[in-house]
């Protein structure tokens, strides 16, 4: 298993615990045809061991849940295999769900259905609870792999159900694919970062002035 990222590099600009788990990988956009393709050029979940340092990286595991997912992932290799490109499957489908949501479109059925089912299967792992003067719904187990998944679900839907899926953005860059919230006031945010995608925009646009 892959343990050498230095996850102190991975920015998270997306807003919200789902987005910033889309943003796992950058995506090199190419028209193909009448489609739009995605290939990644960089990849940060690589393994099970991965997603739970990523997990621990955008805090939402503590340090004592980091250790016990990674020993359950290194005790059940092929279990935490399967959740992994369970994984990735999930993160495809919400990217094409925010993707199309940014533009104004209908989200893909099948990129809807799953997320539905994770959601169905966080709401039967959790109950409400009385916390802070107000009811809120809590995953009873935290200390299974599948935690971090239905926690990234509960994200999920709680942006589709808030007035600021509006500003749902995806990143103008061409090799980025990254999806954010702009939370600018006149709302005009094109990349996921200034000095990152817009500096590259930038000099894109310099180099072909220049070269016409």
């Amino acid at each position: 298993m892959n343990t050498h990222h230095d996850w102190t590099q991975l920015k998270c600009l997306g807003g919200r615990l789902c987005l910033d788990f889309i943003n796992t990988v950058d995506r090199a956009v190419e028209q193909t045809g009448t489609r739009e393709e995605s290939s990644f050029s960089s990849e940060w979940l690589t393994d099970a061991i991965a997603l739970i340092n990523w997990a621990q990286q955008v805090q939402l595991l503590s340090p004592a849940q980091t250790k016990t997912l990674k020993k359950q992932a290194q005790q059940q290799p092929e279990l935490a295999q399967d959740l992994f490109v369970q994984a990735i499957a999930f993160r495809e489908s919400l990217y094409h769900l925010f993707s199309a949501v940014s533009v104004g479109q209908a989200p893909p059925l099948d990129a809807l259905a799953v997320l539905n089912r994770w959601l169905t299967a966080a709401c039967s792992q959790s109950q409400l609870v009385w916390c802070e003067a107000k009811f809120v719904r809590r995953l009873i187990d935290t200390n299974q792999l599948e935690f971090i998944l239905w926690r990234v679900a509960q994200s999920a839907e709680e942006l589709l159900l808030d007035p600021m899926l509006t500003r749902v953005r995806e990143c103008a860059g061409t090799d980025c694919g990254w999806i954010f919230l702009d939370t600018s006031r006149n709302r005009s945010r094109r990349w996921c970062d200034m000095e990152d995608c817009g500096n590259r925009a930038k000099a894109k646009r310099h180099y072909e002035r220049n070269k016409q």
